[in-house]
């Protein structure tokens, strides 16, 4: 690790050397979160549904996420709807995204032949990885946002 940091500035180097384990990297992702939404505020990526690497898809999450939002808040005219906004985005992403974090995780207990019923098995390994990516990959954006428009025309009678 610290050779990682190699080159940095005094103070970064200080607060590496106040590590205990140097040699272990914590990963963390966020615990399911009952809504995205409260009022005038709303969270995407990370600050919604932050998720170990093990997926590689925390990113594109986020695009979506920000491709979701900003249709959404193109079809209105008013303040007044941001909520309804803010709510059918809610409505629309918080499965899909917080089924990343769950899933990620699983991927990184599979990894590391920790996956319970899996374990060390190297044929259910196999089958497990063989299909784990298939729902990210092959999702229907374009629908999940006509879904989400519909939505808010519902909820701000536009």
């Amino acid at each position: 690790m610290f050779k990682d940091f190699e080159g940095w500035g005094k103070h970064v180097r200080d607060i590496l050397s106040l590590m205990q384990k140097p040699d272990v990297w914590a990963l963390f992702d966020h615990p399911p979160a009952p809504t995205y939404t409260k009022g005038r505020v709303c969270l995407l990526g990370d600050a919604a549904h932050a998720s170990t690497p093990h997926q590689g898809s925390g990113a594109g999450m986020a695009i979506e996420d920000a491709y979701v939002l900003s249709s959404l808040l193109g079809e209105i005219s008013k303040p007044e709807e941001l909520e309804s906004v803010f709510k059918a985005y809610d409505t629309s992403r918080r499965g899909r995204t917080q089924k990343l974090v769950t899933t990620s995780r699983e991927a990184g207990q599979l990894y590391e032949f920790e996956l319970p019923g899996v374990g060390d098995d190297l044929e259910k390994f196999r089958e497990n990885i063989k299909h784990r990516m298939t729902w990210i990959w092959t999702a229907d954006l374009q629908g999940q946002l006509n879904e989400a428009k519909k939505s808010l025309k519902e909820r701000a009678n536009l």
